[in-house]
């Protein structure tokens, strides 16, 4: 957290030496992918261990993403970026003798970086993110099913980077401790407006 501070301290101080022009606001849509280790292989093994029989298991092995975002221009090569998240849902649906369990999880949250910019196109981003994973897990025996939900909560420094021409933009970003749970690099194209 220290260093995501002394960052935005260094931008901001950046600004007299850069000097200031007037800002600009725009708006943008990313869509992306981000590979999702559900630990499945393991969960599956240890349950094989537990019950004495073979199971099965099917998993996704990444989530689709969606994010929308505003930019504020504090000079020509300086922004911050504000932006809003929500991957898909991702699954895993263990087999065991005729009964069968299923988890998933699915992600949404607030980030807000710094952005330097270079006139090539090119960017570099830092910042803190908020976000909540909410995740379900259904047991059905015997034709009978049930249910539990949780939820987890957290916040997180993330990095990124990409490339940006004529609104369109290519850029990957790493969210680290997503949730407080686990980190999440994101791929994405977006468009800005």
């Amino acid at each position: 957290m220290k260093k995501i501070v002394i960052l935005f301290l260094f931008l901001f101080s950046s600004l007299n030496i850069a000097g200031a022009v007037e800002g600009e606001y725009r708006m943008g849509a990313e869509f992306g992918w981000s590979p999702v280790d559900l630990e499945a292989e393991k969960t599956a093994q240890e349950l094989a261990n537990l019950s004495g029989s073979t199971v099965t298991v099917v998993y996704d092995q990444g989530a689709f993403v969606g994010r929308v975002f505003s930019d504020y221009g504090l000079t020509s090569d300086v922004s911050i970026e504000a932006g809003y998240f929500q991957t898909s849902s991702v699954e895993a649906k263990y087999t065991i003798s005729g009964s069968s369990a299923t988890e998933s999880y699915d992600v949404h949250g607030f980030d807000i970086s710094g952005v330097v910019k270079d006139p090539s196109g090119f960017f570099g981003k830092a910042g803190i993110h908020s976000a909540t994973m909410d995740g379900a897990a259904t047991l059905t025996i015997g034709g009978t099913t049930y249910t539990v939900t949780a939820e987890a909560k957290g916040t997180g420094p993330l990095i990124g980077f990409g490339y940006e021409e004529d609104n369109v933009r290519y850029s990957f970003t790493h969210y680290s401790d997503l949730a407080g749970v686990t980190d999440f690099s994101f791929f994405s194209i977006g468009f800005l407006f």
